[in-house]
């Protein structure tokens, strides 16, 4: 199967079944601007990068931040972490990363936090990610507060070739759609820190969306049809370059979320609970760390 066809059936897999869970709490309309960092853990560090890690939301508390942050960490891939913004422009990015401006003694408490974090880091990354409507489906039915996990996929292009992603995308969601399956995704364009990539994040209430999901890769094949599996083979052969799709838990004790999250599952978003606790309930190994600048509105 071909890296369109091999990411895309997990991609309606991970959207299968999932309408009615997350159809619960009407979610906000997408950021316009994306801002993520990647923090790359080394080997065995994650332990002492938690204890740091969970810092930084509690200062941000501490200095009433006006930005909000989702961290999440991988649960495959290389042990990784990573912090999602929101932004409606880049003037208000710009505000973002002017906030500490002046004042000395807030910046120099984050540095410290930096410092002790950054023994624990063997890389550090930035993108700036563009919101595309009409490549997404159905976001006002994601329920973001109570999505525990995400699926994150990111399409890098072919030069030339971009136009080609909203060709195969629009066969995906006539497909899903013919077998019941009007569930939420966002994509992004690629702006800054990467080039000719796509982000699609797929929100998930629980990783037994999964199991379920399964069950409708014989059906999205069926809906596709022969015809349409030679099309997406041959448009993805043309256009993808490499496809990278991961599965990210959401980790309350890193996140510094809207009051409107935290209200909608206090018992999740609330109090932060300590590294040992935590480290009895993680299914794999922990990979967090939050940035300077916090995230997402």
């Amino acid at each position: 199967m071909n890296k369109w066809l091999r990411s895309i059936t997990g991609l309606s897999l991970a959207l299968a079944g999932s309408l009615a869970a997350q159809a619960q709490t009407p979610a906000a309309m997408p950021p316009n601007i994306l801002s993520i960092q990647t923090d790359n853990i080394k080997p065995y560090a994650d332990g002492p990068y938690d204890r740091v890690a969970s810092e930084y939301p509690a200062l941000s508390r501490q200095l009433e931040d006006p930005t909000h942050v989702l961290g999440m960490e991988g649960l495959t891939g290389s042990p990784r972490a990573i912090y999602i913004t929101g932004f409606d422009s880049y003037e208000a990015l710009q505000k973002n990363e002017e906030w500490l401006a002046g004042d000395s003694a807030a910046d120099a408490k984050f540095d410290s936090l930096d410092a002790r974090v950054a023994p624990y880091l063997s890389e550090v990354s930035y993108a700036v990610w563009h919101y595309r409507p009409e490549l997404s489906n159905n976001v006002a039915a994601a329920d973001l507060p109570h999505s525990r996990y995400w699926e994150v996929i990111v399409y890098h292009m072919r030069a030339g070739h971009v136009e080609e992603f909203a060709k195969m995308t629009k066969m995906y969601r006539d497909a899903n759609l013919k077998i019941g399956q009007n569930v939420p995704w966002t994509t992004y364009e690629s702006q800054m820190g990467v080039t000719d990539s796509f982000l699609i994040m797929v929100p998930m209430t629980s990783l037994k969306n999964e199991d379920a999901f399964l069950a409708h890769d014989k059906d999205f094949s069926a809906a596709l049809g022969d015809d349409g599996k030679t099309q997406m083979n041959k448009l993805s052969e043309e256009s993808v370059a490499s496809v990278e799709d991961n599965i990210w838990m959401v980790i309350p004790e890193w996140s510094y979320v809207d009051k409107s999250w935290i209200d909608a599952d206090p018992q999740f978003w609330g109090p932060a609970k300590s590294s040992a606790a935590r480290s009895g309930s993680k299914p794999t190994a922990r990979a967090m760390t939050a940035p300077k600048a916090p995230p997402a509105d």
